[in-house]
């Protein structure tokens, strides 16, 4: 399973369904756990009705319009749901092999005050599952001093309790690669705070069996939290490449020099150039020159991308001042409408 933990905080619904598709593509989830969404069915629908998932769970907090919390996930995962509240949605996953284990979406309560409904729902969420037990979200906590970037020194009692209902619920936590923190409030200079909110805990039944997951903080959006991927089994990239016959993109028409490179391609003489084999070679080569051209015009935008999530990353780790979060807003902007046209290509 590849699991895509993603909280919307701060994101506009626009943005929030660009970055979504985008993670999606590039990340290839087969489940996502998506928190504050605060969407209802319909909303939900026309924002993310076209993303490769067929079944969804979607759940409404009271006194809110819409949604707090959404699971998704695809045909190819034989998921069962068990229970859920505004702050969790427990499911039991089957795997091919019949092997049985619960994922727990969890979003802990954010006020410190309420914090110890966190830990007693956590509790309580035990006596559903078996010994195979693993558990992903936002916890609105940190287990060490270390997961906190502050003038304002953490509170042990708090940590201290965090730690004990782990504990008391035997989960551990799986580590991570990437930027260390996934929550940044986003204020200037001394206000500034982040911390490590977003984690994913397991038992040690849980990781025996999948002992090559992993756990990734992807790249900053808009968002003031990092989304997280786990991956519960070895990702062998080069194993799922293959070779992708030609294809015509309709996007290619908005650029005139299509036409131009057609018409060239359509002149060179091939082994004679005669008869049906003459046009077979001609349009075997019109297609080639047509990638060649193509790969052109679509790869610039990805690394343009990639370069403004780079840009982010950095503003991201750097202590926020009124000009870098003035950067910060104008590199999402420019990143937004270069994830508009790439929509529209993928479109």
């Amino acid at each position: 399973m590849r699991l895509l933990n993603y909280n919307y905080q701060r994101l506009g619904n626009h943005w929030t369904g660009r970055s979504l598709r985008k993670i999606v593509r590039e990340e290839a989830p087969n489940v996502c756990f998506l928190i504050e969404t605060r969407l209802d069915m319909e909303r939900f629908d026309k924002l993310y009705g076209e993303l490769p998932f067929s079944n969804k769970i979607i759940v409404k907090k009271p006194y809110l319009r819409g949604g707090l919390l959404a699971l998704i996930w695809k045909n190819e995962v034989q998921l069962e749901l068990i229970n859920y509240t505004a702050n969790h949605i427990l499911v039991k996953v089957t795997e091919e092999d019949d092997y049985e284990w619960w994922p727990t979406c969890f979003y802990g309560w954010p006020d410190v005050t309420q914090r110890s409904k966190s830990w007693e729902l956590l509790d309580h969420i035990k006596s559903f599952v078996g010994e195979s037990w693993m558990c992903i979200g936002d916890f609105n906590a940190i287990l060490h001093s270390t997961e906190k970037l502050s003038k304002r020194l953490p509170q042990l009692n708090q940590m201290e309790a965090f730690c004990e209902a782990l504990k008391g619920c035997q989960l551990e936590d799986l580590g991570f690669k990437g930027y260390p923190f996934t929550w940044n409030n986003k204020r200037p200079e001394e206000a500034n705070t982040k911390l490590r909110l977003d984690r994913v805990v397991a038992t040690v039944e849980w990781k025996n069996k999948f002992q090559l997951s992993s756990v990734t903080h992807l790249p900053p959006p808009a968002s003031d939290h990092l989304p997280l991927i786990l991956q519960t089994n070895q990702f062998r990239k080069n194993s799922m490449q293959r070779r992708i016959g030609f294809k015509f993109e309709e996007a290619w028409l908005l650029w005139e020099e299509c036409e131009e490179v057609v018409k060239n391609s359509w002149e060179v003489v091939v082994n004679g150039g005669h008869g049906l084999e003459g046009i077979k070679d001609r349009i075997w080569v019109c297609g080639e020159n047509l990638r060649m051209w193509g790969l052109s015009k679509t790869k610039h935008n990805a690394k343009e991308i990639k370069s403004l999530q780079k840009k982010l990353e950095v503003l991201n780790s750097e202590v926020v001042t009124e000009e870098s979060r003035a950067e910060f807003l104008e590199v999402n902007k420019n990143l937004d409408d270069l994830l508009m046209k790439q929509e529209i290509y993928w479109a």
